[in-house]
């Protein structure tokens, strides 16, 4: 969150963190592209005076870390295709935030070498929410 303070300063997004403690056990370069990509994602394709909301949860025995803003939304039909590498909803806005279509093919991929899922739920004009859950005991992820 820290990396991307200027960059939401810039585009005037507020950006929270709230929650509980939670430990994951993994490689820590890959658990940090997961938040690092999320927290970008919801800061460039925010909206002027925007909000990012990052959390972490219990849910069950699952520890789950939330990236929701108040953005411009996804279109259904465009969901399932975001987590593809180089896929972009609106090439014209990538262009103009700088974004590769990276961002969440590299959440998707780490997080599964975490046993994590990744959900995501988005409406046009409302928002995106993803929530990656890791398992107990499953993170064991080996750096490369």
């Amino acid at each position: 969150i820290q990396a991307l303070e200027e960059a939401a300063a810039n585009r005037g997004v507020q950006v929270s963190l709230s929650g509980e403690n939670a430990r994951i056990t993994g490689a820590r370069r890959f658990l940090y592209e997961i938040v690092y990509n999320l927290v970008d994602n919801a800061v460039k394709y925010n909206v002027q005076g925007g909000r990012v909301e990052v959390a972490v949860a219990r849910e069950g025995k699952n520890t789950v870390l939330s990236v929701s803003d108040t953005g411009i939304g996804i279109p259904r039909e465009h969901q399932t295709r975001v987590f593809e590498r180089f896929y972009r909803v609106d090439k014209s806005h990538s262009k103009e935030t700088g974004g590769t279509g990276l961002g969440l093919s590299i959440v998707k991929h780490a997080a599964q070498m975490h046993n994590a899922s990744v959900r995501l739920t988005s409406a046009p004009g409302r928002g995106t929410r993803v929530a990656v859950s890791f398992p107990p005991n499953a993170e064991r992820a080996r750096e490369g």
